[in-house]
């Protein structure tokens, strides 16, 4: 078995900075701000945290979109993503998501590049505080309002689209992966 090939340290970092991007742009668009330091804010400890059966139907089917890319989240459990919309410099993964207790969704993969990949979990967790639902990236995200009632133009949650929106971003760069290959 052959090791795979390390990720540049950029190609990393990209990622790395990808889902931190996503959260920090939810928190600046909704114009909420919690102090990190603060594990459970007040709107969020006077709240439950989100069932598995109301995350699945949050997410099942859909994808969420990002700046360049986006992760769709398949009924079946399965996760597919790509980051970067420049054949040279994307990142994708074919991995898994799930749901569970206390409010947490998390997906995981081995994110590839042209020069090489790497392993991750990212994971979500979310509370519901009257109409609204917050989330935060863990371990130590900020607390924001995710999705509001009425939904607001900025809020993260519009983001998340019904179907698959990223098996077209995929393939031409699975196709460039598998004539790389051969």
């Amino acid at each position: 078995m052959h090791p795979l090939p390390k990720l540049t340290s950029s190609a990393f970092f990209a990622f790395c900075c990808l889902f931190a991007v996503a959260n920090q742009s939810a928190i600046a668009a909704s114009g909420t701000k919690v102090a990190a330091k603060s594990p459970l804010p007040k709107e969020v400890s006077s709240g439950r945290p989100m069932t598995t059966t109301e995350l699945r139907r949050l997410y099942s089917g859909k994808t969420w979109l990002w700046e360049s890319g986006g992760g769709y989240m398949d009924p079946s459990g399965r996760f597919d993503a790509v980051s970067g919309l420049n054949r040279a410099q994307a990142t994708m993964t074919n991995g898994k998501w799930r749901t569970g207790s206390k409010g947490r969704m998390c997906f995981q993969g081995t994110w590839k590049t042209r020069s090489g990949s790497s392993r991750s979990e990212t994971c979500f967790t979310h509370y519901v505080w009257g109409d609204v639902i917050y989330q935060r990236r863990e371990p130590n995200g900020v607390w924001y309002a995710f999705k509001r009632s009425p939904i607001g133009e900025t809020d993260e949650f519009t983001k998340i689209v019904d179907g698959n929106r990223v098996a077209a971003l995929l393939r031409p760069q699975q196709a460039s992966s598998d004539r790389k290959r051969k």
